[in-house]
């Protein structure tokens, strides 16, 4: 039976302080109360600052809210870490610029959400009244003489399907026809070969989604060519670029028909419930009847300024859009009491620390009929709700969110192994390491597998990239495919390209990183710091042994050694993969030696035989039930939560050792489920 697990008593621990609010919004909350310093006696769940919506959240939050297929938050700031994670409550603070952001994109998503598109209708301009950055008018088109592009800025009147075609011709040279691209909003709408000339030009054309607002739309030239000897000059000639739709049904917007559920021009009874409605499901959670007022006073303005209700309802929008109620995750009591005992949330926050921990969103109706029905204060509906809740194709969020950060996937789009020392490297290998991870991952999170088994897994997916790169022969397959390994060192998440890859330097591997990698990520142990002074090995014009060679000689030096004696150890075991992945046994023209002595005396001799080693240390399901509670929670792990997790991996080994089976245990656990008291007015 689903169950939540006893717990001991617990001292006091300090609390963090709500990071500053710099929005003005229209609704501010009723109560930005926060917690003092003082914990309660006894059972002691922790308390969470009032969570800020980091980027991925937000972006999926007003995906499920409205529809939309905007997504503002790529343009704003990246969020701050701790503790490995990007929504960790106590660094997300918020910034004048941000909440400029912020103001910004409630505007741009509650137009789209009240627009009305517009009929269809075609724009054709001719090509000589543009400015291109490269070529000249001539005559009555546009001459591209180079490699470039003959841009038009166009305002869409609504998002949706538009016709986009260009009349163009070309000066024929060289081997090949001259080639175009037709490019919106910097997405190739679709490419073309151009064999025609000036006597019989042709008309290309394709479709493309564009959203409302102003866009570029542009003809591209990409295969110039010149040969003055021979007097061959291969030009684009654009005559005119035409844009026409909306295309399909005019006069309908999904969002706006899925917010406005009633006539607005029928008076403020269906105002109310339009924003009544929205403003419960961007808040998550029920709004009183003071702050509905406010709103319908923002629409009585607008109209009695001259504007129509849907121009008022589109203002009002904004001002929820803006509101720390949407742009925070505020769990606050309503009779705030330093001295309370500690006690459980209330289902609506229950339901949003579910959904933002599973897919990084808002609830769903579901969710929000569990909550509203009383049925979140019980654990057995908590873990009816996390396995509905994974089957949904929104749980990728912990793919890309948890397992993306947990493991360093993320950091591949900032690594730039050098060229010179890995030729191999390209963009297209880039993105297969890191699709083989996710799905890897993915299949964990998904079925029966315990979680040890990814160190010592006997499969994993690949496509043709990574079957060429991992030098397995006997591919077949489209796409990516799962298959079984049969080279032993290929075996485990260690193994794979994007781990491997992350956790080495540009120029060459990192036995150091690797090892402080494993014993952060897999083992939560952080070795000290280094000591002041010392200095990383010396890049060698003329090497004189390889990396583990040199390291052991650095070792050797009793300031360095205490940190380095289990670190390195680690990641000699990797010194069979350079550092993109490929599996070597020689570094630098000396024999790679990938067998260390770990503390305690245990002895290996490669990576298949130190991931064994790991799978089977407790210390590995451990920290990964750490690393989940920290993430669900958004918040680091604290002294107080020792007893939690030492049920919870215990309880964990009980049910079968499976991220489902642990996310069920965090989701249940009382630092999930309940909080502290909290000071009246913040006071300290």
């Amino acid at each position: 039976m689903p169950r939540s697990i006893p717990r001991e008593p617990r001292h006091k621990r300090r609390g963090f302080p709500i990071p500053p609010l710099v929005l003005v919004a229209v609704l501010a909350p009723a109560a930005f109360g926060c917690s003092d310093d003082a914990a309660t006696p006894g059972t002691d769940p922790g308390r969470v600052t009032m969570h800020r919506l980091n980027r991925a959240e937000y972006n999926n939050t007003v995906r499920d809210l409205l529809g939309t297929t905007l997504r503002p938050a790529d343009d704003f700031p990246a969020d701050d870490r701790g503790y490995g994670f990007d929504n960790i409550a106590d660094v997300l603070s918020i910034s004048p610029l941000q909440a400029e952001l912020y103001a910004r994109a409630a505007e741009d998503l509650a137009r789209e959400a009240m627009h009305l598109p517009s009929p269809s209708t075609t724009l054709r301009v001719e090509a000589e009244t543009l400015t291109g950055q490269v070529g000249q008018a001539s005559g009555d088109d546009w001459n591209l003489w180079s490699g470039g592009e003959l841009p038009l800025t166009h305002e869409f009147p609504s998002t949706g399907t538009y016709r986009i075609a260009a009349r163009v011709w070309g000066d024929q040279a060289g081997p090949d026809p001259v080639k175009m691209n037709l490019v919106v909003g910097g997405a190739i709408a679709g490419s073309f070969d151009v064999s025609a000339t000036s006597a019989n030009a042709v008309v290309v054309e394709a479709e493309a989604s564009a959203n409302a607002g102003t866009q570029v739309v542009s003809v591209e030239f990409t295969n110039d060519y010149y040969d003055p000897d021979l007097g061959a000059d291969r030009n684009l000639h654009v005559d005119w670029i035409e844009i026409e739709g909306p295309l399909g049904v005019v006069g309908k917007n999904p969002i706006r028909e899925r917010i406005v559920v009633c006539d607005p021009t029928s008076g403020a009874t269906c105002v109310r419930e339009i924003l009544q409605k929205f403003a419960e499901r961007a808040f998550r959670r029920p709004v009183g009847e003071a702050e509905i007022d406010k709103l319908v006073g923002v629409v009585a303005l607008a109209e009695a300024q001259g504007q129509t209700p849907s121009d008022g309802i589109e203002i009002a929008l904004r001002a929820i859009l803006t509101s720390p109620h949407f742009l925070f995750r505020p769990e606050l009591d309503p009779d705030p009491n330093a001295d309370a005992p500690a006690h459980p949330l209330n289902d609506f926050e229950l339901a949003s620390r579910l959904s933002y921990f599973l897919w990084s969103s808002m609830p769903d109706e579901e969710l929000f009929a569990a909550a509203r029905e009383g049925k979140l204060q019980d654990p057995a509906e908590i873990e009816a709700q996390v396995e509905r809740m994974l089957a949904d194709p929104k749980a990728e969020a912990l793919v890309d969110n948890f397992a993306g950060q947990w493991l360093f996937t993320r950091a591949l789009d900032d690594h730039q192994p050098d060229y010179h020392a890995f030729p191999k490297w390209n963009a297209t290998l880039r993105e297969s390491m890191r699709q083989e991870t996710r799905l890897f991952f993915e299949e964990f999170l998904r079925s029966d597998l315990p979680i040890p088994r990814m160190l010592t897994a006997d499969f994993t997916y690949i496509d043709q990239a990574l079957a060429t790169h991992y030098e397995i022969k006997d591919f077949q397959g489209e796409g990516f495919v799962r298959v079984t390994l049969q080279d032993p060192n290929r075996k485990g998440l260690l193994a794979q390209g994007s781990i491997l890859t992350v956790t080495s330097f540009p120029t060459r591997t990192s036995p150091v990183k690797r090892g402080k990698w494993i014993m952060t990520q897999m083992l939560c142990t952080e070795p000290d710091a280094p000591p002041p002074g010392v200095e990383g090995l010396v890049t060698e014009e003329v090497p004189t042994g390889s990396i583990r060679q040199r390291l052991e000689i650095h070792r050797a030096n009793p300031i360095c050694a205490g940190c380095h004696e289990e670190m390195d150890n680690l990641g000699f075991g990797f010194e069979n993969f350079d550092g993109i992945g490929s599996f070597r046994t020689v570094d630098l023209g000396f024999p790679v030696d990938s067998s260390g002595v770990l503390p305690g005396g245990k002895t290996f001799d490669g990576l298949a035989e130190l991931s064994g080693i790991l799978a089977e240390d407790p210390r590995f399901l451990h920290c990964v039930s750490e690393q989940m509670l920290t993430y669900a929670l958004g918040r680091g792990h604290e002294a107080a939560d020792a007893d939690d997790l030492e049920h919870m991996t215990k309880e964990l080994g009980d049910r079968g050792e499976t991220f489902a089976e642990l996310i069920k245990l965090v989701a249940t656990s009382e630092p999930f489920r309940m909080r502290r008291g909290e000071a009246p007015g913040g006071a300290k």
